[in-house]
């Protein structure tokens, strides 16, 4: 089976790469085909790698001076596939899996193409200090819509990383690196998150809204740390629209059954197994 409309773009280095290898075994096992790009920092930590064969490299031959390593590999990543022949690009961490029933082009499309047609960015309204400063250091690169965003995070405080799968539409890339200003050299800073950044630009330029969880959840954070079992608090978030397409290690495994019900395909932070607030 051949994925051949979207790839997988992961930023990743020498301690992260025995996740890659069980992905790319898992994918060979079922004899699913997709482009995987991985972002090395360097020539040496490309040559570490043992499995050359099954993936596309990005290599960065700059220096790289930045406070926010992950988010700089990934937007230089993308900027290298601006022009490529992808529809959708899927960009995440190596800490992932497959669910392999579901990793299909059929799946894998309907799924993102239910993103973009929702238009829903799902969050929840959250009393941590850590979110209160990403969302703001996130908002920072739109200085023109800072205080629009203010209010429709309410105040900062509508938290909404990682909730749903990240991913990008490739015909977005350049005006989303423009309008943020980006370049190779641009100093990012830790709480930059690259998705979130993404999520920002989608609000202002393709009708894009936040909607806050916590009243049906009861949890004071993105669905990220989602662990409940409550087929009341599941079915209340399908009824908004989510898609439950990638979920975490902690909750798939406590929810397997209902997670291949919906045609769940990824599963992320598998190196959080009792992910907890």
């Amino acid at each position: 089976m051949n994925i051949d409309t979207i790839c997988i773009l992961i930023p990743t280095h020498p301690p992260h790469y025995h996740y890659i290898y069980a992905l790319l075994n898992k994918l060979k096992e079922h004899t699913i085909q997709i482009d995987i790009f991985l972002v090395f920092s360097s020539n040496t930590h490309f040559n570490a790698f043992n499995m050359k064969e099954y993936i596309h490299p990005i290599i960065i031959q700059e220096p790289i001076e930045t406070k926010s390593i992950i988010t700089f590999k990934k937007f230089y990543g993308l900027n290298q596939l601006i022009s490529s022949k992808y529809d959708y690009i899927i960009c995440c961490d190596s800490e992932i899996d497959i669910i392999p029933e579901h990793f299909t082009q059929d799946t894998i499309t309907k799924k993102i193409e239910e993103i973009f047609i929702n238009k829903k960015i799902y969050g929840g309204l959250t009393e941590y200090e850590l979110p209160y400063d990403i969302l703001r250091t996130c908002i920072d690169l739109f200085p023109t819509h800072i205080e629009y965003f203010r209010t429709i995070t309410a105040d900062y405080r509508l938290y909404f990383w990682f909730s749903d799968l990240p991913v990008y539409r490739k015909s977005d890339l350049s005006t989303f690196f423009d309008t943020i200003q980006y370049t190779i050299k641009n100093d990012l800073v830790y709480n930059q998150f690259d998705y979130m950044i993404y999520q920002l630009f989608l609000i202002l330029t393709d009708g894009f809204e936040i909607i806050n969880t916590t009243p049906i959840t009861n949890l004071k954070w993105s669905l990220e740390y989602m662990l409940t079992e409550d087929k009341s608090v599941l079915h209340a978030l399908l009824d908004i629209g989510y898609g439950f397409s990638w979920n975490t290690k902690a909750f798939y495994t406590k929810n397997q059954s209902f997670v291949h019900e919906q045609k769940g395909f990824l599963v992320y932070h598998l190196d959080r197994p009792h992910l907890r607030l």
